[in-house]
């Protein structure tokens, strides 16, 4: 059976993975370490990373949120750019002057406004994904503290377990 506990999405959980799962001032190391499989290092990572899932999660979807925003946004707002755009265009090809200064100060406000639209709508969504982030920022760091956690990850690594899941 293929050790497949290092996926992708599995390391990006450890990277992330809070120390609460483990008393403080945990040496690390373990009897019987030396002797353990990959499965067995796995099964003993697993509540890290059960521990990260749900704020990845939350994670994703936020940004799955802000990426479908953004796409309504510009299916909305295109045809209005394209159309101040196009006008400039046609000042300044045909016009010219102060004609086209205008028409291209014009464009540019409504670029400006668009975009000032956009940001207004799409800031709660931001808000949320930098609180998450951060989240996992501050998890990821009491996590690099957790020296069981690092000596799994380093005795992983040394047995191969994390290249066991990669395609060859």
């Amino acid at each position: 059976m293929k050790n497949r506990w290092l996926r992708p999405t599995l390391l990006l959980a450890c990277a992330f993975i809070t120390a609460t799962c483990f008393a403080a001032g945990d040496s690390g190391a373990r009897p019987g370490d030396e002797a353990m499989s990959c499965a067995q290092i796995a099964s003993e990572m697993q509540p890290y990373a059960a521990a990260m899932r749900g704020n990845i999660a939350a994670l994703n979807d936020t940004n799955m949120q802000l990426l479908a925003l953004g796409q309504k946004q510009q299916a909305r707002d295109a045809p209005q750019i394209n159309a101040t755009t196009q006008a400039a265009g046609a000042a300044c090809g045909y016009v010219g002057g102060p004609a086209c200064m205008a028409a291209t100060r014009a464009d540019q406000a409504n670029r400006d406004a668009v975009k000032e639209r956009e940001a207004a709508e799409s800031k709660p969504l931001r808000d949320q994904n930098l609180a998450q982030s951060k989240t996992l920022v501050a998890q990821s760091q009491q996590m690099q503290s957790n020296e069981r956690l690092m000596h799994l990850m380093q005795l992983g690594h040394a047995k191969g377990c994390d290249r066991s899941s990669r395609p060859r």
